[in-house]
This record gives C-alpha cells, sequence and structure tokens, in this order.
C-alpha cells in the first residue's frame, strides 16, 4: 500500500522545462553558439554537474560551457518571476493527496534554492513535507540515490513509496529505487521501456489522486 507520493519538479510540477528551452537558445545565441533541441533535451532531469559535463563534451571546452549556462540562468531567472506556470492539476493533486492522509515530498536535480524560489513562487512550497534536492546526492538521476534518499527522508520503504515524474531519467531513477512510478510526460515522450516500468502512464495529474489509491 503506497504510504508517500514523491514528486520531481521541473516539467512535473511547473512548466519550467519550456522556459528552459528559450533560455538556452538565447543564451547560447548571444555567445554565438548554437544548441539544439537534442543536446537540450538530454538536461531534463539531470543534476547541474550532469548538464555541465555534456556541455563541457558537446562544445569542448570548459570556458564555453560556463558561459552558455551563465548566460542561461540569467535569463531563465528573469523569465521565472513573469512566466512561470503550474502544469494542470499540480495544485488540486496535492491537495487531495494531503487530505487523504498521504506524505507529500519532492525530490527535484534542480538546488534547493531554485526548488524553493520556482515552487514560492506559485504557492506550492509549503505543502511539501519533505524535500531532495540535487546538491544531496552523489549520483543524480537516473541513479536511484534521489528517490532511495526521498524514501529514506519520508520515512518509508521505496514499496511503500510513489513517485511522480516526467521524464525518462526521473522515471528510470525511481524504478530502480523499487517505488511505484507514476509517469506525466511533458515534453519529450517516454521510450516504450520506462513506460512499461512504470505503474500508470497518466494524462495529467489531475488523474494522479485516483491512480495512486487504486494501488494495493
Amino acid at each position: 500500500m503506497i504510504k508517500a507520493v514523491i514528486f520531481d519538479m521541473d516539467g512535473t510540477l511547473v512548466d519550467t522545462e519550456r522556459l528552459g528551452i528559450k533560455a538556452w537558445k538565447a543564451g547560447a545565441a548571444e555567445l554565438g553558439f548554437a544548441i539544439d533541441d537534442a543536446l537540450i533535451h538530454q538536461f531534463i532531469g539531470r543534476t547541474l554537474p550532469d548538464v555541465m559535463d555534456i556541455l563541457d563534451g558537446h562544445y569542448g571546452s570548459c570556458e564555453t560551457a560556463e558561459a552558455i549556462y551563465r548566460r542561461h540562468k540569467e535569463i531563465r531567472d528573469e523569465m521565472v518571476k513573469t512566466d512561470l506556470e503550474l502544469k494542470a492539476g499540480a495544485a488540486e493533486c496535492l491537495d487531495e493527496l494531503l487530505a487523504a492522509g498521504y506524505h507529500v515530498g519532492l525530490a527535484t536535480s534542480s538546488r534547493h534554492v531554485t526548488a524553493e524560489r520556482n515552487l514560492k513562487t506559485v504557492g506550492l512550497f509549503d505543502k511539501f513535507e519533505t524535500v531532495t534536492c540535487g546538491e544531496d546526492v552523489a549520483h543524480g538521476k537516473p541513479d536511484p540515490e534521489m528517490y532511495l534518499l526521498a524514501c529514506e527522508r519520508a520515512g518509508f520503504a521505496p514499496e511503500e513509496c510513489a513517485v511522480v515524474e516526467d521524464s525518462r531519467n526521473g522515471c528510470v531513477s525511481g524504478i530502480a529505487a523499487g517505488c511505484h512510478v507514476f509517469a506525466v510526460p511533458d515534453i519529450v515522450p517516454l521510450p516504450q521501456d520506462v513506460a512499461d516500468g512504470c505503474e500508470a502512464v497518466l494524462d495529467t495529474l489531475f488523474d494522479l489522486p485516483a491512480a495512486v489509491k487504486a494501488v494495493c
């Protein structure tokens, strides 16, 4: 029986991925570099060190990777102030799960300062009873470490926890940790083998509470 529900943030609760794509492209262009969707899609669900490794490998220069990241972050931080939106059903889903007595946690590859800022902007941060962020783990998603730590902090075994994710990397992390994974895909469709490993693939978060309750 599921006792805790642990949410990813980016692309799952808040629509940051689309803002991120715009910011990466604008930041790279300002510095005279091209960056395509395929490269940006590799960043989804990854911790900052992983993203920097991908950028460094692509451009062959730490300096270029750091410059593009810094400018993208400046642009993205400004966009978040005015353009950040909740994913459909996010607030209603959290409220319904909390009212039903589930522990609600957060497990995001973003850093704590970013997660707190984003979720306070949309009024969700105080709903989470436990928070696990990118700097809390040595190995980011798709490694299971983040969800294993999130389960430990929630006080439940992985088999008692549901993971809610939008990306391949996040779903693989939750599956490898031994949790029940519910996917709500965002920008990039899930590979079929990953979808097959999930408890359910849902259209929106409005569908989540009933799907969680149906697991015995």
